[in-house]
């Protein structure tokens, strides 16, 4: 049985001065069970982290996945203290800026230039303005999630606060849903600027896809951009663009790059990027050439240039998909628990079931883990140090997780199974 003892009493004065304790909602207590799980982390080493009381567990988050290499590792660390000794913020450039561009002009297909900034929205909204420069349109396309920005987040339920004329001035579309894409031109002709997608959703796209909306968005005189934040530098070095062969116009990056470091580009065709330059496009920031980030990013991007990387995190996600579908049909639970995603990036969902939503079948399957050592979240991330003894501890925790959800289920009620509260998340991508 693990103590939260301190956990607790940190969740209690962090909820006095901080909105949802957490300065991330997917970070925040409410996405656990809470009296039965960790609200904050101390340490992590490898694939592994040790919350505030002690207890350890293998990491399937990282972070939201900007840990792509593993905690604590000495060749990231070496470079962030060899820099650190240097300083970390200058008032005149660094080298580390033309290193890093330069090497993402190498192995990212659309960056001929490169423009370096913080967080993913910081990105994705980077090339959206400069989408509407290039184009002197004003609409944007949308499909999936891109951030915080107005420009995005006021085409969500998430609008308070977004003015309305600037919610309208973004459509969505559906996922491997050609047709969904094809209508918002012929609705807004010559309107739209740009089709910002993540490319790589759910199960990922269909044969043919990403082509098609390339073409479509291209015969409509728009550009076309990757949100790569979450699927670059994870299912290829290159990212989905490299995967597929798809190359877009523009693309954004930022979480798995640095090995959790702040940094986030948006790379693409110099035309286009060069119109930061004198031709009015301002996008600058005060931190956009932080050398610790920087340096970081390129110890974090050499380790990752290493032979096999990706074919180990293809195997191992393959690894933990085959053995999730085998435990759902030995439990009987197909019906409510489902396993989706692409090996470097799966996981599972649930359903209800009689008086049983959602969130209880999750809830339970959370709590489960959390008690059998595992960090996740329903989806995985996995990192260089991940080993096939981790997943298997990984795949032990779910079987004992359907063990009680079955149990739940048969009885029609979660009464004795869930010790701690229910997972309430505010905000699901």
């Amino acid at each position: 049985m693990k103590i939260y003892e301190k956990s607790d009493q940190l969740l209690k004065r962090a909820l006095a001065v901080t909105p949802v304790a957490a300065q991330t909602y997917s970070k925040s207590y409410r996405y656990f069970c809470q009296g039965a799980a960790p609200s904050f982390l101390e340490r992590g080493e490898g694939c592994y982290v040790w919350d505030v009381d002690g207890n350890k567990y293998i990491d399937f988050i990282c972070a939201l996945g900007p840990v792509t290499v593993g905690y604590n590792n000495k060749q990231i660390n070496d470079a962030i203290i060899n820099q650190l000794h240097k300083g970390i913020s200058f008032s005149l450039s660094t080298e580390l800026e033309v290193e890093l561009a330069e090497k993402i002009t190498q192995i990212i297909p659309c960056a001929e230039m490169v423009r370096f900034v913080k967080n993913g929205s910081d990105a994705t909204f980077a090339a959206v303005k400069l989408a509407r420069a290039f184009t002197s349109r004003n609409l944007i396309a949308a499909c999936g999630y891109h951030g915080m920005q107005d420009w995005y987040i006021g085409s969500t339920a998430n609008n308070k606060g977004v003015p309305q004329p600037v919610c309208d001035l973004t459509k969505t579309f559906k996922y491997n849903d050609i047709d969904s894409l094809r209508e918002l031109f012929v609705k807004y002709p010559n309107q739209v600027a740009a089709v910002i997608m993540e490319p790589i959703q759910d199960d990922g796209p269909m044969e043919g896809y990403l082509d098609q909306v390339k073409e479509i968005a291209h015969d409509n005189g728009a550009l076309l951009i990757f949100d790569e934040v979450v699927s670059g530098f994870r299912y290829a070095l290159g990212g989905a663009s490299e995967y597929y062969r798809v190359t877009p116009d523009l693309a954004s990056f930022g979480k798995g790059m640095a090995n959790g470091l702040p940094i986030s580009a948006v790379a693409g065709r110099r035309e286009i990027l060069e119109l930061i330059g004198t031709k009015g496009v301002f996008i600058s920031t005060t931190f956009g050439g932080e050398a610790l980030s920087l340096a970081g990013a390129l110890a974090t991007i050499k380790l990752l240039e290493e032979p096999g990387v990706y074919e180990e995190f293809w195997r191992l996600g393959t690894k933990m998909i085959e053995g999730l579908n085998q435990l759902i049909a030995m439990h009987c639970i197909e019906k409510i628990v489902h396993v989706s995603g692409l090996p470097p990036h799966a996981g599972v969902s649930f359903d209800g079931i009689g008086s049983l939503s959602y969130l209880d079948i999750h809830s339970i399957y959370s709590q489960n883990m959390i008690e059998n050592g595992i960090l996740t979240f329903a989806i995985n991330n996995l990192n260089i140090s991940h080993t096939d003894k981790e997943i298997e501890m990984f795949l032990d925790a779910a079987d004992k997780a359907f063990i009680d959800i079955k149990k739940a289920v048969d009885a029609d009620s979660v009464d004795g199974i869930l010790k701690g509260c229910k997972v309430n998340p505010i905000f699901k991508r």
